[in-house]
């Protein structure tokens, strides 16, 4: 039986020898703004089903011993302080989102750390940057991620209501949750 909270429910913190959360971001009725939440859902199954790589046939997976780790996969459509709250508890985070403009092709997904993202200035007036609001977070005391790696996807359209991917992000989806599995593999094995 799965006791994992419904993505309905309150989150909870989860306190391991090596937890992790693996958060889809953005807003899955945006278009290409929900490859995070894809991303996530694809790299989940494969993680739950013990195989390395997703959308392959099972007789061809390799098999994965996740239980060196403890993984907590979500979606989540906030940024700044309401994400930080979400990362608090967790020893490393994963993140998946779109994002845009790169100038590479639509679909290309990136390996990316905070020291990658913007300054610390705020990007509107009404909430914090990410670096921003996971600095306020740690002079207050909370504990967050000592490391945090974020997989961008070069997205096409992220402001038209769709529940649909354009074909080139659609496409990224398995390899950016393959990108994903292997970064949990990674962390399962200590490094």
């Amino acid at each position: 039986m799965d006791d994992r909270p419904s993505r309905a429910e309150p989150w909870s913190i989860v306190h391991g020898p090596s937890s992790v959360l693996v958060l889809g971001l953005g807003n899955p009725i945006l278009g290409d703004d929900g490859v995070g939440w894809r991303v996530v859902e694809q790299a989940e199954a494969a993680w739950l089903a013990g195989h390395s790589e997703p959308g392959r046939g099972e007789e061809s997976q390799a098999s994965l011993d996740n239980s060196n780790v403890l993984v907590e996969f979500d979606c989540f459509s906030l940024g700044g302080l309401a994400l930080m709250e979400r990362l608090i508890g967790y020893d490393r985070a994963v993140l998946v989102d779109a994002i845009q403009p790169h100038d590479s092709e639509p679909g290309a997904i990136y390996r990316l750390t905070l020291d990658d993202l913007p300054t610390l200035n705020a990007n509107s007036v009404h909430d914090a940057s990410l670096k921003a609001a996971l600095a306020l977070g740690r002079q207050l005391g909370a504990r967050l991620p000592e490391k945090i790696v974020i997989y961008g996807v070069e997205a096409i359209d992220v402001l038209d209501f769709s529940e649909s991917l354009s074909p080139p992000i659609a496409a990224s989806v398995t390899r950016a949750a393959a990108m994903v599995l292997a970064e949990l593999v990674d962390i399962a094995d200590g490094r």
